[in-house]
């Protein structure tokens, strides 16, 4: 996964939300939180909200928190794409046909 700041968090946390016809109130009591809050979070802003209390609203809309060990050195995704554009590219001045994959 690639890294996602508070903006796309709360963004991903309002879809999930409306996906699952929940409203920010529901979303609020069931957690224990208000929903002045709820939408602070959901547009962007840091309210003064623990950890703890983020990950059971992502709980409750349907999303998980996965937690994996740092890759060091080894190649992400955008890598491994980069990459393939980037020997796609070289080929394509050779004259080369594009793979089919």
């Amino acid at each position: 996964m690639s890294r996602i700041d508070i903006q796309e968090l709360g963004q991903a946390i309002k879809e999930a939300r409306r996906a699952k016809g929940l409203t920010q109130g529901q979303v609020a009591v069931a957690i224990g939180s208000s929903r002045t809050r709820i939408i602070a979070f959901e547009n962007g802003y840091n309210p003064d909200m623990s950890f703890a209390t983020v990950l059971r609203m992502m709980n409750m809309v349907g999303l998980d928190l996965a937690l994996t060990t740092f890759n060091y050195g080894c190649p992400t995704l955008d890598d491994l794409q980069r990459e393939q554009a980037e020997e796609d590219e070289r080929n394509a001045r050779r004259g080369l046909p594009r793979p089919r994959w």
